[in-house]
């Protein structure tokens, strides 16, 4: 998924990727980590085409999994692609490592 993120002086917005890992709640909000095509940060577990179920990744990219956050279903922009159980279960587990 894509979504708008604000620059810090909230001038304008660039699209960035996410990877929904939690489904829609009652209030349309969607958990997330981020999705990166930067290596040189901590805490990534890196993504291909062959952890997607259908779509495709155009670039080498990671998930960062210390940290997750929670979108409005209307601020997403487009899904592109659809992660297999055994990745989203593997950042789950990195992820409770990491919190607890």
């Amino acid at each position: 998924m894509y979504w708008s993120i604000p620059f810090t002086d909230l001038s304008k917005t660039k699209k960035r990727p996410v990877l929904i890992i939690k489904d829609e709640n009652r209030l349309n909000d969607f958990v997330c980590f981020q999705i990166t095509s930067k290596s040189t940060q901590e805490e990534l577990y890196p993504i291909d085409n062959t952890h997607l179920n259908y779509g495709e990744l155009k670039l080498t990219s990671f998930v960062k999994y210390d940290k997750c956050f929670t979108l409005s279903s209307d601020i997403v922009n487009k899904k592109l692609a659809s992660v297999n159980n055994e990745l989203l279960e593997e950042l789950k587990r990195l992820f409770s490592l990491e919190v607890f």
